[in-house]
């Protein structure tokens, strides 16, 4: 079955998938319904809600940043790269062990119920116990730690990657209706806790078109994102726990099968809550890139997206050769 057709029969009620190599893009088909309110169908113009995403395309470049420019160190405690985190429960983890989730916070907690100032919130979190665990509490703080030592916002950060945080400057695709909000969101982030920050922060809240976020991904691929040691370093397995690996915000194969079946041996990707995956193949030279509106209107379960992305997944890999 070709990409095009694959597209045509996802899950979801809109998608974009683009497929590129390091020195072309091959695919970039989009199909769907981006709002099924208006019946508004989606184009390669659209703007999606990266979720996660946003962790591996806007924060972790900012941190590598700055230890590309000396200002903090992988090996560095928190509270002495950022001492508005010394008080924090975590302040003796490293940076290394925030990126990789190693920190012993919890996957995530409902910030945004309590009313207060999420960061500060974030930063009172008392660790859970020993060993990785994916987190966003790891990716609220290295976001506002990069606010702090940069004195510039996240919005800036992105804006050099072409992403966007709302508000955005043209037509996005519609997600979740918010029972916390009571609306449909559209246009504006669904994470609630990215929501009660004003819709900024590192681990949720960047918006991108399918065609920007694959030319990251190749900027990933290619290694132009930061130095080349620092690329080794992003792929190197850092911490494990639960049977998931984590380089330095990314997950490693087999993590989640988030590679699908045939995923290289030196794969890596992330996923984002509303429907979205990247994965890149370093030495087969390729990656893919998905955005979706899975949860749109409503959250269904992850088992027919997962198993369509698998297909997906297969199918290029089959297409390349490989």
């Amino acid at each position: 079955m070709t990409i095009d057709a694959l597209v045509r029969q996802a899950p979801m009620p809109a998608v974009a998938v683009a497929v590129f190599t390091r020195d072309a893009q091959l695919e970039e088909v989009v199909h769907g319904v981006a709002d099924l309110e208006t019946g508004r169908p989606a184009t390669r113009h659209d703007w999606w809600d990266l979720a996660s995403l946003t962790k591996v395309l806007v924060t972790v470049p900012a941190v590598l940043d700055l230890v590309a420019g000396r200002r903090i160190g992988l090996d560095e405690p928190l509270g002495a790269a950022w001492p508005g985190a010394r008080h924090a429960p975590f302040a003796g983890a490293t940076i290394a062990q925030l990126l990789s989730y190693d920190a012993g916070l919890p996957a995530t907690v409902p910030f945004f119920r309590e009313g207060a100032d999420v960061v500060a919130a974030a930063l009172r979190t008392r660790t859970v116990g020993a060993g990785a665990a994916y987190s966003d509490v790891n990716f609220i703080v290295l976001g506002a730690m990069v606010e702090a030592l940069t004195g510039r916002p996240l919005t800036e950060a992105a804006g050099r990657h072409g992403l966007r945080y709302a508000p955005l400057p043209g037509p996005a695709v519609a997600t979740e209706r918010c029972a916390w909000r009571g609306r449909l969101i559209c246009g504006e982030v669904h994470d609630e806790n990215a929501a009660a920050m004003g819709g900024v922060a590192g681990h949720a809240g960047a918006f991108g078109t399918i065609g920007q976020v694959a030319r990251i991904g190749q900027d990933w691929l290619c290694e132009r994102v930061s130095t080349p040691a620092l690329h080794r370093s992003v792929r190197e397995c850092w911490a494990e726990g639960g049977g998931e690996r984590f380089g330095l915000g990314w997950w490693l194969a087999p993590t989640r099968g988030l590679g699908g079946p045939r995923a290289g041996a030196d794969g890596y990707g992330m996923s984002g809550f509303v429907g979205n995956r990247i994965w890149l193949e370093p030495a087969r030279g390729y990656g893919v890139v998905v955005l979706s509106n899975r949860i749109h209107p409503v959250r269904t379960p992850r088992e027919p997206f997962a198993a369509w992305c698998d297909e997906l997944l297969t199918t290029v890999a089959d297409a390349m050769g490989r």
